[in-house]
């Protein structure tokens, strides 16, 4: 296998350069972090509208697959029901192929039948500062999935996925690609980072936030094909790995794929690793005392020059009330390949470039991330259990959001605010707008109302707070009277992660 590559000019273009990555043309997604469960798919998600009118789904960005697919309406079976669905005769732009229906194997998980069409993505695109909503000028090619056969797909924290592939594709399916060629963006580039914490996110397509990580510790990597057919995979030469400073192998292929949780691989090397994490048995996968985890060795990971640890809290997972390894054999895989998911994954900042080098190679691109002290976006609940959904602070300070309330006006309502885009001090100003007139349900006379927040978002006692003062305007009735239709309200938020 190729070696890693040196940073040089040559294998890091301008898209490394900070100055000119805040300029540079790029999709914005807002990540969230769903429900972790235990089918090996990844919690992170983003939405975005699909058709016209933009029907709001929520989407996986997946690296590990060549597939763009999403929950379709007429999809009948039990696990479609635990998903928003796709209804391609409410959009004017949706285009049904010639295919016949066709059913896509998901190995362990069953399979998926689909029916193939194409339809428009819409998508907030930053230029020179400026964002706006826009559409694909070319539709996208997209599996309707029909019907599930496996319940596996009922714990999806998303209704479909968006394709990421390492290779090109021959149908407009991959929208990566597709940005590049309508000119949406001059680089074909994904930067991820992730905030399991804070249940937050953020993925670029098209540049990469030079602040968000620490350019000292980038490791390029070359993307090294494997025959067959997973070629289309993120794979990288796994220099070694170690547990608990055991040697399990060398010169690894190893797949990074934002559309898996944990580790998965094939047979021979999940083997050698389940039983070295385990002292040959003496250890369970699964303890309900964290306190345990202390008794379980560290995996160490060698990329070029660097070695990635994951302490036993990285790589166990929380899940069905206890901790269990995040390590698992998946079928079909290559005897020696791994495939690294979230649980490695939520610890960097990575880059996937698509673009070659001049040495023709894709690449992969690694990092230690700058955690930002405080954000304004993310999810917020008061003392009265609403709910403020603060989506992503755009460069010029602008955000969009949605509000719950089940107390006084019940409903959803939608948010516009500004909030300080490149906070300096201990405190992020903040100021936000809700029509009182819900997203959904039956009109009520609150309706007429509209409020506006203003505030800080602090950490108080360790913990992130948005501290509020609002204005609520009523509509001026003979029983409403001027004097009585303006009131004043303190409201606190505290962060949530869901």
């Amino acid at each position: 296998m190729t070696e890693h590559l040196e940073l040089t000019p040559a294998t890091a273009p301008d898209w490394m350069d900070a100055h000119a990555a805040r300029q540079m043309p790029h999709i914005d997604f807002a990540l969230r972090r769903g429900t972790l469960t235990d089918n090996g798919a990844t919690p992170w998600y983003a939405t975005l509208g699909l058709g016209t009118p933009p029907q709001p789904l929520r989407f996986m960005l997946d690296t590990g697959t060549l597939n763009t697919w999403i929950t379709a309406s007429c999809c009948a079976s039990d696990a479609c029901q635990a998903h928003r669905s796709f209804d391609p005769e409410h959009s004017t732009s949706y285009r049904a192929c010639a295919e016949p229906p066709a059913s896509v194997p998901f190995g362990p998980w069953g399979s998926m039948g689909v029916v193939l069409g194409e339809d428009i993505c819409h998508l907030e695109r930053t230029c020179s500062g400026e964002t706006r909503l826009c559409a694909l000028d070319e539709a996208m090619r997209i599996y309707l999935s029909v019907s599930y056969d496996g319940a596996q797909f009922a714990g999806l924290a998303c209704d479909g996925g968006l394709g990421i592939p390492a290779v090109p594709c021959d149908t407009p399916s991959a929208l990566l690609e597709q940005l590049r060629k309508q000119g949406l963006i001059d680089h074909a580039i994904a930067a991820f980072r992730f905030d399991p914490e804070r249940g937050e996110g953020r993925c670029l397509m098209g540049a990469v936030e030079p602040d968000r990580f620490d350019p000292d510790t980038l490791e390029l990597l070359p993307v090294i094909p494997i025959s067959g057919e997973l070629h289309y995979l993120w794979t990288v030469r796994l220099d070694q790995l170690q547990v608990g400073g055991e040697t399990l192998g060398g010169a690894l292929p190893l797949a990074l794929d934002t559309g898996s949780s944990c580790i998965k691989g094939g047979r021979a090397i999940i083997a050698r690793m389940l039983s070295a994490i385990t002292d040959r048995g003496r250890r369970p996968l699964r303890v309900s005392d964290p306190a345990a985890l202390a008794d379980y060795p560290e995996l160490r990971l060698q990329l070029g020059d660097t070695n990635y640890r994951l302490a036993p809290a990285d790589y166990f997972m929380p899940l069905n009330g206890g901790w269990e390894v995040g390590v698992q054999y998946l079928e079909g895989l290559p005897d020696e390949l791994l495939v690294a998911g979230s649980l490695f994954l939520d610890r960097l900042y990575s880059v996937f470039v698509f673009d070659p080098n001049p040495a023709g190679q894709r690449m992969v691109a690694l990092a230690q991330p700058r955690r930002a002290s405080l954000s304004a976006s993310g999810i917020w609940r008061n003392e009265f259990g609403s709910t403020l959904e603060i989506g992503t602070i755009a460069a010029d300070g602008t955000f969009r959001g949605q509000y719950r309330s089940d107390t006084g006006a019940s409903g959803v309502y939608p948010v516009v605010g500004v909030a300080d885009p490149e906070p300096t001090g201990d405190s992020i100003s903040c100021a936000f707008s809700v029509s009182w007139r819900s997203l959904e349900g039956e009109p009520d006379p609150s309706w007429h109302w509209v409020s506006g927040f203003v505030g800080t978002v602090q950490l108080r006692d360790g913990v992130e707070t948005l501290a509020t003062s609002y204005l609520l305007q009523r509509d001026i009735t003979p029983e409403m009277p001027e004097w009585m239709a303006t009131a004043v309200y303190p409201s606190t938020f505290k962060r949530v992660s869901d």
